[in-house]
């Protein structure tokens, strides 16, 4: 939270105090909602020397139990991208009408010259099929300009169909979903087409140039578009899909794209007041003017996008001190990842944590009241790298414990609840039932759970009376202090 600057910062604060869900969950909603509207307005590039501008898109993906409330958390932020599509499309829509009605009239002209062409090919008639094809040609050049109308949240949906979106609807958009269809789920993930569809999400979020190859339909090709992935998974689906595809996902830097994080379950804790309930008690002024700032960032969107493609965005420049805090990060996250470093079991994720942190960068600025002509400051950088960095040792925590054994996994779960108690209740021995209760219920996998932490000498099991207790290790609980 202290890495999150301004009335981005703000507005997420006022939402977990009304929603009560895990901080990190309201951030995944926040910055998705960020990322799908300043995508369309710049790009970064903090590297002098690389090929193309990073664009303001993020993926990222929150990892989380059923019921922890994030269609909740996304209804504070995404919502208020479907009111401005909508009043958008409102506003447009005299232009939408005229286009609808020359679009008609020319579909018509064309078909009756197509028709013409081979009515005189029929009857052998040369010269009137050499002025209707004339008259065709000059009608290709007399088109509609299409007028596209914002429709940015997509369905949860294939990689192939999202593609097709963003060149048939609007350039730019987001999935946001707590389904995570898009890439755990579907026909779309199946083995004989994982290594296509990660390779396309993977080419969207470079912002690169895609071709579509398709043997039933049309073929078409994704340029000038973006696009951002805000993901709710539980942790048994990605588990399941980690073992049948993971190495196809690493091995490619599809993980590494992500922002993934794994906080701790609000569940139980949830409590309210009758002030709560009655209304009135949570303050709405950051989110107000969050509000009040996604529509100037919008707006600038729209003007960007409304031709179908965005071809030619500025590029965010970084200012002495951001440059240097951006080079410093890159530089530690490149030395954690040699031998013996912190990231040395993370380095493919941590290949991509520097750009991230850039984009991080890009969306505080502009959502802070930046302009896309003023350089990144120093403590922009700096706070956008406090962030890529949290979420680099979230997905070391994370892929370090998915790697594991289910049994070993089990352990380590009871082990971090285990820690967690003695730190909540200052004491070091609980009854076996009470930790039971609270972890794992199934008698079989508790006992094996337990067997690991006693071979470890992480705990121990003793009687008093007839209660069985649960031992923690006091060196560990010196550790915690």
């Amino acid at each position: 939270m202290d890495a999150l600057p301004g009335i981005i910062g703000g507005a997420i604060r006022e939402v977990v105090g009304i929603v009560k869900c895990p901080v990190a969950l309201a951030v995944n909603s926040a910055l998705s909602v960020l990322a799908v509207a300043g995508q369309g307005v710049a790009n970064i590039k903090p590297h002098a020397d690389l090929a193309n501008p990073s664009p303001l898109s993020l993926y990222s993906i929150i990892i989380g139990m059923s019921g922890e409330r994030k269609t909740s958390a996304d209804n504070f932020f995404s919502e208020v991208l479907n009111k401005w599509c909508a009043a958008k499309v409102e506003e447009i829509e005299p232009e939408l009408k005229k286009y609808r009605a020359d679009m008609t009239r020319w579909e018509a002209e064309k078909r009756g010259l197509e028709r013409r062409i081979e009515e005189a090919s029929k009857k052998g008639d040369s010269e009137a099929v050499e002025v209707a094809h004339k008259r065709l040609i000059l009608l290709e050049r007399e088109e509609p300009e299409k007028v596209y109308s914002p429709d940015m949240l997509m369905e949860d949906t294939t990689p192939e169909a999202v593609a097709f979106d963003l060149v048939n609807k609007w350039p730019a958009g987001g999935v946001l979903s707590s389904e995570a269809g898009v890439v755990f789920g579907g026909h779309g993930m199946k083995s004989d087409n994982i290594a296509k569809n990660l390779a396309t999400l993977n080419k969207l979020w470079e912002g690169g140039q895609i071709k579509i190859t398709r043997r039933t339909s049309e073929s078409f090709t994704v340029s000038g578009a973006r696009l951002s992935v805000g993901l709710a998974v539980q942790p048994e689906i990605i588990r399941k899909y980690h073992e049948q595809n993971g190495a196809a996902a690493r091995g490619s830097g599809f993980f590494a794209r992500f922002l993934l994080s794994w906080p701790e379950s609000t569940i139980g804790t949830r409590f309210i007041s009758e002030e709560e309930a009655r209304g009135g008690v949570h303050s709405k002024n950051q989110l107000n003017l969050f509000y009040a700032r996604l529509h100037e960032i919008l707006e600038q969107h729209y003007q960007n996008a409304k031709a179908g493609k965005l071809g030619n965005l500025p590029t965010l420049s970084l200012s002495p001190d951001a440059l240097k805090t951006w080079v410093a990060y890159f530089n530690s996250v490149e030395e954690a990842s040699a031998r013996g470093g912190d990231m040395e079991e993370a380095k493919d994720i941590a290949s991509k944590s520097a750009d991230n942190a850039a984009r991080l960068a890009g969306l505080l600025h502009l959502f802070n009241g930046g302009h896309v002509m003023d350089a990144i400051s120093g403590e922009t950088m700096t706070a956008a790298c406090k962030l890529a960095s949290w979420y680099l040792y979230e997905a070391r925590r994370f892929f370090g414990e998915i790697a594991l054994p289910v049994e070993d996994l089990d352990a380590v779960k009871l082990d971090s609840w285990l820690i967690a108690e003695c730190k909540a209740t200052g004491s070091n021995a609980f009854s076996r039932n009470h930790a039971m209760r609270y972890t794992l219920r199934k008698a079989d996998k508790f006992n094996k759970a337990m067997d690991a932490l006693e071979r470890a000498n992480r705990v121990r099991q003793v009687k008093e009376g007839k209660t069985a207790v649960i031992e923690i290790n006091p060196a560990l609980l010196m550790e915690v202090k």
